[in-house]
């Protein structure tokens, strides 16, 4: 007769929350915001701008996160140099991907490495300022993170990410559209709004 195997020193549990969202692929950003802040009503909350991240050929990209409501967002991933008329691919695929949550870092080191433990090919801790992450794959190529705040998104304000979204409409017109160009264009139209008596 088997007996269980004693449980892990470690078994935290995994929840969607506010920190938490569904993320899919955009190559429209503006029409994906005008659909959901106008046609929806869920207001751009913020927009994450990274590189290096997820796919080696198109490693720059945008995150723009919108507010469902209940505590739940949608986001969607820009990504640069990706042109409107790519057609669904493996890209698309690989780039849904549903995220879960934990508390501590102690929780998601051990998430690290339990899914390590069983063959499961699993991210460095990756994050910026609001949330720290890993990623792995499902058995069905759906990409899965769990993910733990670093400090509470619902405090960022919302006027950052329309800067972002406005910053992202000038550069992906330009020859080299990145997210270092992104961040300079960003970092212009912020200078310019200051100067702005009242603003």
């Amino acid at each position: 007769m088997e007996t269980a195997s004693p449980p892990s020193q470690y078994q935290p549990g995994l929840r969607l929350d506010g920190v938490d969202h569904l993320a899919f692929v955009t190559w429209r950003p503006r029409a994906t915001h005008e659909f959901y802040t106008q046609a929806l009503g869920m207001p751009l909350i913020h927009a994450i701008t990274a590189t290096g991240w997820v796919t080696e050929d198109y490693p720059d990209f945008v995150h723009f996160f919108f507010d469902m409501g209940r505590g739940n967002r949608i986001a969607f991933f820009y990504y640069f140099g990706l042109p409107e008329e790519e057609p669904p691919s493996d890209l698309m695929h690989r780039s849904r991907h549903v995220a879960f949550h934990v508390d501590t870092e102690e929780e998601l080191l051990a998430w690290r490495d339990r899914l390590k433990a069983h063959g499961v090919r699993v991210t460095r801790p990756m994050g910026h300022e609001l949330i720290e992450s890993i990623y792995f794959d499902d058995p069905n190529g759906l990409q899965l993170e769990i993910t733990r705040p670093l400090r509470e998104m619902s405090g960022i304000d919302s006027r950052d990410a329309e800067l972002t979204l406005a910053a992202l409409a000038d550069v992906v017109e330009s020859p080299w559209p990145s997210a270092q160009a992104l961040w300079q264009r960003k970092a212009e139209l912020i200078r310019k709004n200051a100067e702005v008596p009242g603003a």
